[in-house]
């Protein structure tokens, strides 16, 4: 069974006692109350700063450090995430000692795995911006559309990353079925790689 307090009667009671205080207050003086006061005070001030303030320093300083570490562990957790794509990202790029005849040779290669000879390849050219090394090559075919189309996607799932940047293709009127494409294939070379 669950009491319930009269909250008339609380108040009646504490208004009571703080007349009480201040009747005596009033007849005997403050001054005879001095010492219990200052006692009081110096027991409250004990009190506050010798139990009470020191938990509350300790929580206020831990959870500080909880705020930090989980910080820390955020930016860590973020830290690994970007540095796995970037890893993902350098696998799928050449390497800067292979630059000069990477890309050239990985196209001949392309193009012998599907028995085809270009008509004419040229030599790569390299721009540079923000630290990346983009290489261009060209390369002129004459050759049946199933033919070019495997070549295609031989490139679109090469690693190291080539990609076909554009196409120019051309009905010949001699030999039937035959096309001429001009294909320009580019890749990236990173200058610098960050672990």
């Amino acid at each position: 069974m669950a009491q319930t307090i009269d909250m008339k009667l609380v108040l009646a009671v504490v208004k009571a006692e703080t007349d009480v205080i201040v009747c005596t207050l009033r007849d005997k003086g403050l001054k005879r109350f001095a010492r219990v006061v200052a006692l009081s005070g110096v027991c409250m001030a004990l009190t506050y700063y010798g139990v009470y303030r020191p938990p509350q320093e300790k929580i206020l300083r831990l959870t500080r450090e909880i705020a930090k570490t989980r910080a820390m562990f955020e930016a860590g957790a973020q830290y690994k995430d970007l540095r796995d794509q970037l890893s993902v990202a350098y696998a799928a790029l050449p390497q800067m000692p292979e630059r000069d005849q990477w890309l050239a040779s990985s196209l001949i290669e392309s193009l012998r795995a599907e028995s085809l000879t270009p008509d004419l390849i040229r030599p790569a050219n390299e721009t540079e911006a923000s630290g990346l090394i983009f290489q261009l090559s060209t390369i002129e075919l004459t050759v049946g559309f199933g033919e070019f189309h495997r070549w295609l996607m031989r490139l679109e799932r090469a690693k190291p990353l080539m990609h076909v940047y554009s196409i120019d293709m051309n009905k010949k009127l001699e030999p039937f079925g035959v096309n001429g494409v001009i294909c320009e294939v580019m890749t990236v070379i990173p200058k610098r790689r960050f672990n």
